[in-house]
């Protein structure tokens, strides 16, 4: 079977911009959540040609990460961001982070995953993939995690998490039908674009995992590119595939486009409402003076699908979507032997001793 990576605009709704009409970008700017977006990015900023430059090098270590880059010249270069404590007799869990479309890497990193990392004690990736577009993931995912144990980096290979926003949410979802052997849990997000711009198999029966695939999507009410409610029948027959024999929720019942449409327009449920999905379970968190509305489709009380819309939040990361997706991401791994998702209810930090 042959994966693909799809170009193009999303089938349907198609790509809206930063922000949908009405947005305030004044008011935006001078929200908290728009000064921290600001305020992460200052550095790719202050050094836009330099990736490696000594101020660059500086930053991180005065945030506890080292930065590397390897591979620099041509289109497989990619970076990597470990806790400056790292300690080689412990196995750190890995998250591979693919790029929004069109944007380098020294951009990208300021998404809040390397910040994460000196925190959290995990080892994180920023790669390239061949292009603006991620247009050499499939190839350069198995290289790069080839490339990095062949470096002796003490990785947990029932750790490794891919995520990726915007065009690199396709990325992700590429990568999880390729490699689901090798992937613990992912996130697209906003996740919207993935399931708009079609399938990355020939048959809905393709997928070949046995076990589930725990997702994560954060997105934004305001949200110009990745829009939820999803707009067409195929989004939605995509997002159905998705949660019932990837994700494999239990007993889950096929969405139509009508039913979601209703759910949009008429449920008393904010997330629900926002995302135009029938959730088993819902909440709303309050971070960055505003609120965040979290649906989940649940297994025996677990969380195997997670979707979080912030409101007002335009087509961006903010300084709490990479905590999100983390908390989320940390309490999965996959079994190396079987290939079983295995639950974990309380994970510190990213680090398992080398004898568990």
């Amino acid at each position: 079977m042959e994966h693909y990576l799809p170009k193009g605009e999303p089938k349907g709704g198609g790509h809206r911009g930063f922000a949908l009409p009405g947005f305030d970008r004044e008011a935006w700017m001078a929200s908290e959540a728009g000064k921290n977006v600001g305020a992460m990015k200052a550095i790719a900023k202050q050094y836009p040609e330099d990736e490696m430059a000594d101020g660059v090098l500086k930053y991180w270590a005065e945030n506890g990460v080292k930065k590397e880059l390897f591979d620099a010249q041509g289109e497989g270069k990619y970076a990597v961001f470990t806790p400056l404590d790292l300690d080689v007799r412990k196995k750190y869990a890995l998250v591979y982070l693919n790029h929004a479309g069109m944007t380098p890497i020294n951009q990208y990193e300021t998404c809040g995953f390397p910040m994460l990392a000196g925190k959290e004690k995990f080892i994180c990736v920023c790669p390239w993939n061949g292009g603006p577009s991620n247009d050499q993931v499939e190839t350069e995912f198995p290289r790069i995690l080839d490339a990095l144990k062949e470096r002796g980096f003490p990785i947990d290979w029932e750790r490794v998490y891919v995520a990726g926003f915007s065009a690199g949410s396709d990325a992700t979802g590429v990568l999880t039908w390729a490699y689901a052997d090798r992937i613990a849990a992912i996130s697209p997000s906003p996740g919207a674009n993935m399931f708009l711009k079609g399938r990355w198999y020939e048959t809905p029966d393709a997928w070949n995992g046995s076990h589930p695939m725990p997702m994560i999507c954060v997105a934004g009410t305001m949200d110009g590119g990745d829009r939820y409610p999803l707009d067409t029948q195929e989004g939605i027959d995509n997002y159905n595939i998705w949660m019932k024999q990837i994700v494999k929720v239990p007993d889950y019942e096929a969405l139509t486009l009508e039913a979601s449409q209703a759910l949009g327009s008429q449920s008393d449920d904010p997330a629900k409402q926002t995302f135009g999905m029938d959730f088993h379970n819902t909440y709303t968190l309050h971070m960055e003076g505003r609120r965040w509305y979290v649906g989940e489709y649940r297994s025996e009380g677990v969380a195997y699908a997670r979707f979080i819309m912030g409101d007002g939040i335009p087509h961006t990361q903010t300084k709490y979507h990479a905590p999100l997706i983390w908390d989320f991401l940390k309490h999965f791994r996959r079994d190396t032997r079987t290939g079983e998702t295995v639950y974990v209810p309380v994970v510190i930090d990213g680090i398992r001793d080398m004898d568990d």
